[in-house]
């Protein structure tokens, strides 16, 4: 893989340098990473799912950005359409991570207003499973954030530890808030793009990594942020770009 900006590298691992990026937390709440993949025409998935825009050297940075964090966020919707699992780590992951100050495997936290999350997604049927990845059962079993509306009958079929908000939605500030409580410094969110329009929306994007595919897809297929109720300009600079096959990998972080 070669880095383009801020200097020309020749071959670089994606792996030697996002763990390695300062990641100040803000006073109060963590540091927040987006990380999406789009199409040239901005489409974040091919027939509902994004694994057909990558390919190898899009899972190499996937790796590495997800090295870089404490806790990794999604939306139940993305979590149940793209079948998550509990975070898997290989030993250069676990090395990097373990050398850069953090724990060996980053948690999973699923946000969800509803309740209504697959219950027999990995992430949950795995979290009973003692053999998977050799993680721990705290390391394995996910964290479900919700509100005063979410089904119990629902949330009670989910193999997970799970947190009740006092509100109606789960708030970005408030699941930040969850997570900052229990020792996050650097939080990773992979969508879908209407949580990450929310928390944009909230002002609490401080980096976001955005690998660009060689695809035209066309479709209906939303951007890396949607949803937002009015546009919110935040501005970005250009920190590092990378690229591979065809592909580019732009970090991005706030002014």
């Amino acid at each position: 893989m070669q880095q383009i900006l801020p200097t020309w590298i020749e071959d670089v691992d994606p792996l030697d340098i996002y763990p390695d990026d300062p990641r100040p937390a803000p006073i109060g709440r963590p540091w927040v990473m987006v990380n999406m993949i789009a199409s040239l025409d901005g489409a974040t998935a091919v027939n509902g799912l994004s694994a057909d825009l990558g390919g190898p050297a899009d899972r190499a940075v996937f790796r590495a950005v997800r090295a870089s964090c404490d806790w990794i966020v999604v939306a139940s919707g993305t979590a149940t359409a793209e079948s998550y699992g509990p975070p898997k780590q290989t030993e250069a992951v676990v090395e990097s991570r373990l050398r850069t100050g953090r724990s060996a495997v980053p948690r999973l936290a699923i946000v969800t207003a509803s309740g209504a999350v697959d219950p027999t997604i990995p992430a949950f049927a795995h979290a009973a499973d003692p053999t998977v990845d050799d993680l721990g059962p705290d390391q394995r079993r996910p964290l479900v954030i919700t509100g005063e509306q979410a089904d119990p009958e629902r949330l009670a079929a989910l193999n997970a530890e799970i947190v009740r908000l006092p509100m109606t939605r789960p708030q970005p500030g408030a699941v930040l808030d969850e997570l900052h409580r229990r020792g996050a410094q650097v939080v990773l969110c992979e969508g879908g793009p209407t949580w990450n329009g929310q928390m944009v929306q909230a002002g609490l994007v401080d980096e976001i990594c955005v690998s660009i595919s060689p695809i035209l897809a066309g479709g209906t297929s939303s951007r890396i942020v949607a949803g937002a109720e009015q546009a919110v300009p935040i501005q970005m600079r250009l920190s590092r770009l990378l690229s591979e096959d065809g592909l580019l990998f732009a970090r991005y972080t706030r002014v």
